[in-house]
């Protein structure tokens, strides 16, 4: 009985951050403007390498049951919602700041800009750097080392394959323009990369 209020606590969030992430992205697709060119294969390989890797994770966190940890304790307990919360209001503020310009495919719009502003000043993906950290928060509640570090591999595969395409688009689209803002910010974590 003691893990049903984190169980409940769990559901919640999960469902918060479903309703955050749909109800902007249906807005600002109404008030995006004509798409000039779509890029849909980077999604389905999002979406392959999430679901995929959760499911192995899943596998593995069975198949290696000596890698186990308690995934209900109080350090995860209170680490796990912290850091879920902290990257998916990242993630939201990031939507939000880039409007319009925002949806889940890559895409240029006509009168594509560039949006330097909020998070952007500090990363070139702030949405991705929300996205991470929320996610693997999650991971770590299967309980399992390697599972954890399967979903990992899998999340970061996904996301690193998604930059690249959204940068390259970026790239043609904007020109110079881009390539200086990327010179001067970094991809998903200050200072790092």
């Amino acid at each position: 009985m003691t893990h049903q209020p984190m169980g409940f606590a769990l559901i919640g969030t999960v469902w918060a951050w479903a309703a955050a992430e749909l109800v902007p992205q249906a807005r600002q697709r109404l008030r995006s403007g004509r798409t000039e060119r779509t890029e849909r294969r980077s999604l389905l390989v999002i979406w392959v390498l999430f679901w995929g890797g959760a499911a192995a994770a899943v596998l593995t966190r069975h198949a290696v049951a000596a890698l186990s940890y308690p995934a209900h304790g109080r350090v995860l307990g209170g680490v796990v919602p912290a850091l879920a919360w902290a990257g998916i209001a990242l993630r939201l503020w990031s939507i939000v700041a880039l409007g319009r310009f925002f949806r889940a495919t890559v895409h240029i719009q006509r009168g594509h800009r560039l949006v330097s502003s909020g998070p952007y000043r500090w990363v070139r993906h702030p949405s991705y750097s929300g996205l991470l950290p929320a996610l693997l928060s999650f991971a770590a509640l299967l309980g399992n080392a390697l599972s954890w570090l399967v979903f990992t591999v899998c999340a970061l595969a996904a996301v690193a394959y998604r930059i690249r395409v959204e940068e390259r688009m970026l790239l043609d689209a904007l020109g110079e323009e881009y390539r200086a803002y990327a010179a001067r910010t970094p991809r998903l974590i200050p200072g790092v990369w």
